[in-house]
């Protein structure tokens, strides 16, 4: 009686991932935006995925992309630290400032994920991408080696 059951649920466990399994059609219309719907689409030659061979974005990876350092990247690098000096040296106020900001939003940029700022056209608030999240913590990070120190 013991055996039964556990075959039984050996294969229940061993058919049931099929159950969980869909089927998403996908096309492309005129204007080449992808659509994707679990109902097929009337005449409109669609292509069959099913939804365990897709395979899930990794939330929060950002590829690491090749340094491509060129001299012109050099001589900016040169000339921000040059005028952060001479910010420093004319006005420490102004210095200490850009060092308290920067430290601020590397703060912000590093504790929080999901992050949202003002248009400064329209008012309206705009999602920050992992990828704009990313840029600003390098530039703060920047701006504070360059002013803190």
């Amino acid at each position: 009686m013991f055996s039964l059951r556990l075959l039984a649920f050996l294969l229940c466990c061993c058919v049931s991932h099929i159950s969980f399994a869909t089927v998403i059609y996908t096309w492309v219309d005129k204007d080449g935006v992808s659509h994707y719907s679990q109902q097929p689409p009337a005449n409109v030659d669609s292509k069959k995925v099913y939804s365990e061979d897709i395979e899930p974005a990794q939330v929060g990876y950002v590829p690491v992309l090749p340094n491509t350092s060129t001299s012109s990247q050099s001589n900016q690098d040169s000339d921000l630290a040059a005028k952060a000096k001479l910010i420093k040296e004319k006005d420490a106020e102004q210095a200490a400032s850009i060092c308290e900001s920067a430290k601020h939003s590397l703060n912000v940029l590093s504790t929080y994920q999901h992050l949202h700022r003002k248009d400064a056209e329209t008012g309206e608030e705009i999602v920050i991408t992992e990828e704009e999240r990313l840029a600003q913590i390098e530039k703060n990070e920047e701006r504070k080696k360059l002013f803190c120190n």
